[in-house]
């Protein structure tokens, strides 16, 4: 059933906007006089060129709804409609009525979500198909929900890791620039025609540079960003730089662990909705952000449908991935066996976030503290010379 976008008044003056479900225009807008609104403007919603838009926390939200809905029994339609009722006044509203009338013509919901592949990517897609399939689809949306919980839970964790290190290093350097820009030339007069400490020289030549450079240095410091924005955005570029990435020795190997741990838990939860392990591990394949790790996956999962067991293709893993992928094909446990290998490697990750936050911030505090001393000294120590003269 078409979607039409509305302006209207309602019986107090107040101003209203939404779309609403109708068989044609004329029937939009008899709908809306029977509600006691005079319309201002209707068009068909597909002519606003507006798409919907939905965010990560209201899309766990409607997912962990219609799972709980489900599981209490409720048919699908209606679940959609409960829900379509709930969100009248939210942004995505129109895509929950679209939901709505595909299911109602018979459509399957897996089909309905993949014509909005912007809001849901094919993983979730296809596990909501593999419910449909089975017949478990609230079994699926539980899964779904556990998925997405997990996805924020490890987002926010790494977060929260960096957050705090990458303030305290901007601070860092603010503080030593605003010292050398503004500090330092305002004591400068203090000094003239005096034999200054060669610490001291060296803060004032550091000072003058970058008073007769501020321009010159801000357009490298802005060339750059933009180079490392370009590397990490540009097709041609990223692989060079995903590649680079993994071979730091403190972030590489965080990327690795980050990067499996995602692999590993979409691996899982696919498996075990019963989709095929050739789509799983494409479909898993989307969560690696490395490029670098996505051709290692991809030239695995070309091995594995030409026969080849998984665990020997999987050296693109933490060691530990192969041996216990290994025991899981002997055992015809593959899809636990990636929950496990999820579990040990986030387990891991987050022992080396704690380790090296909590040995980054005192090693900032302390190039904070050198580089505020060091400028405090250099002009105390003049000050001390003028009053030992005196």
């Amino acid at each position: 059933m078409p979607l039409f976008k509305f302006q209207a008044l309602h019986a107090g003056g107040q101003k209203t906007t939404g779309v609403i479900e109708a068989d044609s225009l004329i029937s939009a807008k008899d709908r809306l006089r029977l509600q006691q609104m005079m319309i201002t403007e209707i068009i068909p919603y597909a002519e606003t060129k507006r798409k919907p838009s939905i965010s990560r926390a209201q899309q766990l939200s409607i997912t962990r709804m219609i799972g709980q809905l489900l599981n209490a029994g409720v048919p699908l339609y209606e679940t959609l409609v409960i829900l379509e009722e709930k969100y009248k006044k939210m942004p995505f509203h129109p895509l929950l009525v679209d939901l709505c009338d595909n299911v109602k013509k018979g459509e399957s919901l897996s089909r309905a979500l993949a014509s909005y592949p912007t809001l849901f990517d094919p993983i979730y897609i296809a596990m909501v198909k593999a419910g449909e399939e089975s017949g478990e689809l609230k079994a699926s949306f539980e899964e779904l929900t556990h998925l997405l919980e997990n996805k924020n839970r490890f987002k926010k964790k790494i977060v929260a890791s960096t957050a705090y290190p990458l303030f305290l290093g901007t601070f860092c350097i603010i503080v030593f620039v605003s010292l050398l820009i503004w500090v330092i030339p305002s004591l400068k007069n203090l000094f003239e025609g005096r034999s200054l400490h060669p610490l001291t020289q060296t803060v004032f030549a550091l000072s003058d540079l970058f008073l007769a450079h501020v321009p010159l240095i801000t357009l490298i410091t802005l060339i750059l960003f933009l180079l490392a924005l370009l590397g990490l955005t540009h097709p041609k570029l990223k692989p060079h730089w995903d590649c680079l990435l993994l071979r730091f020795p403190i972030i590489g190997p965080l990327i690795l662990l980050a990067s499996t741990t995602r692999f590993c838990k979409t691996a899982s939860l696919l498996l075990k909705g019963g989709t095929p392990l050739l789509q799983t591990l494409e479909l898993s394949r989307s969560v690696l952000k490395n490029q670098t790790l996505q051709n290692a996956a991809r030239a695995a999962e070309k091995e594995v449908s030409e026969g080849s067991l998984l665990s020997l293709q999987a050296g693109w893993m933490p060691p530990l991935a192969p041996r216990m992928l290994s025991i899981g094909e002997k055992t015809g446990q593959i899809g636990p066996m990636f929950s496990h290998i999820a579990a040990l490697c986030e387990e891991d990750l987050s022992r080396s976030l704690e380790r090296y936050t909590a040995l980054l911030q005192p090693i900032l505090l302390l190039i904070l503290g050198l580089l505020i001393g060091t400028v405090v000294l250099s002009i105390l120590i003049p000050l001390t010379d003028v009053g030992s003269v005196l």
